[in-house]
């Protein structure tokens, strides 16, 4: 199918358009007929949406990337069409899940970067904590979990689509380091919240005039020492989860959606498969289930902008896997009509 991108002779092209355009090309062929690939370019971010058939959330496999630089997609689109044939199979044979089931789960990178967005970078933004901080139970200084975590907010990552120079009020922003092993340390402000970063904003400030608000940009998690056969044995009997559909931040409460849950034995994934599921609790008890940090990274650069209080931002997921000692998966319209029954998320 088009990608949406005017047409040029080859040979006017450079050299990364040619090459970005050759990997749509091999994409399309691997994928088949029934993939939908969309591609645009505003204001100089270049994204890339894949889906296999009718979008339908929680039934089809989707997967997009997006960034300032093409070569860094080119690099990208191998990955995703190895995510979205692995995602195919898998929904190919997975059943619905009937209803809760719970044990040691092991996230994705592409479920634990929303876990670490949700849960600790939508909570250390300034507004939301000094709004939400007496309902979480949690403090700045205070233990989140035990694992040796660390996560920070690094906005001037390039070229990644959760980057920029300087924020909407201007001030060129700084790393900032939210967890430090399982420790709160950080947040992120703006001009009105820079009281609570020693006096001076963290360049987070982002929205419109009058509408400004502290906002998350490119989360980091350090990586740790355990690979994923590792991370697998030390679940038992349990579950993987994965593949990232969905992600809210509900005052105190998180929500996950994934396209699957795969059920582990004995430290194996087995041929059951199950979803699409979701993951519903209270922040502060979802991170202190975490117990190791995997050491294979990966990068999410979402095409999907975040959004709070109506302004969409760039939003970039760095994170290996994270095992959970015990976590609830319930089947996805469970959660769906806990968000209608509530007011519309507030990150």
């Amino acid at each position: 199918m088009p990608d949406g991108t005017p047409r040029r002779p080859a040979s006017t092209l450079d050299a990364g358009e040619q090459a970005l355009r050759e990997a749509l090309d091999m994409a399309r062929t691997r994928l088949g007929p029934r993939a939908r690939i969309v591609r645009d370019e505003p204001d100089g971010l270049c994204r890339v949406r894949i889906t296999l058939g009718p979008a339908q959330h929680g039934d089809t496999p989707q997967w997009g990337v997006a960034a300032y630089d093409r070569t860094y997609l080119t690099d990208e689109l191998p990955l995703g069409v190895r995510q979205l044939l692995d995602d195919r199979a898998l929904v190919a044979r997975r059943r619905p899940l009937s209803g809760p089931v719970s044990g040691p789960t092991l996230l994705t990178p592409s479920v634990a970067g929303v876990l670490v967005h949700e849960c600790f970078g939508h909570t250390s933004e300034a507004d939301n904590y000094l709004v939400h901080r007496k309902a979480l139970g949690l403090e700045l200084g205070d233990v989140w979990t035990r694992a040796r975590l660390t996560v920070r907010d690094r906005p001037t990552a390039h070229p990644y689509a959760g980057s920029y120079v300087r924020d909407d009020e201007g001030t060129t922003p700084r790393t900032v380091p939210l967890v430090r092993d399982g420790r709160w340390t950080g947040l992120l402000t703006d001009r009105d919240t820079r009281a609570l970063s020693s006096g001076r904003s963290t360049g987070h400030g982002r929205g419109a005039p009058g509408a400004m608000a502290p906002r998350c940009s490119v989360l980091e998690v350090d990586p740790g020492t355990q690979s994923e056969a590792e991370l697998l044995g030390g679940i038992g009997d349990g579950w993987v989860l994965g593949t990232a559909i969905g992600g809210f931040s509900v005052r105190e409460h998180l929500i996950i959606e994934a396209l699957w849950a795969r059920r582990v034995r004995a430290g194996r994934p087995t041929a059951e498969v199950v979803g699409p599921v979701a993951v519903c609790a209270p922040k502060a008890a979802l991170a202190r289930q975490i117990t190791a940090v995997g050491r294979e990274v990966r990068v999410h650069s979402s095409p999907y902008a975040c959004v709070k209080d109506g302004h969409e931002v760039g939003s970039t997921l760095i994170s290996p896997s994270l095992l959970l000692g015990r976590c609830i998966l319930r089947p996805l319209g469970q959660v769906e009509r806990l968000v209608a029954r509530t007011s519309r998320p507030a990150h």
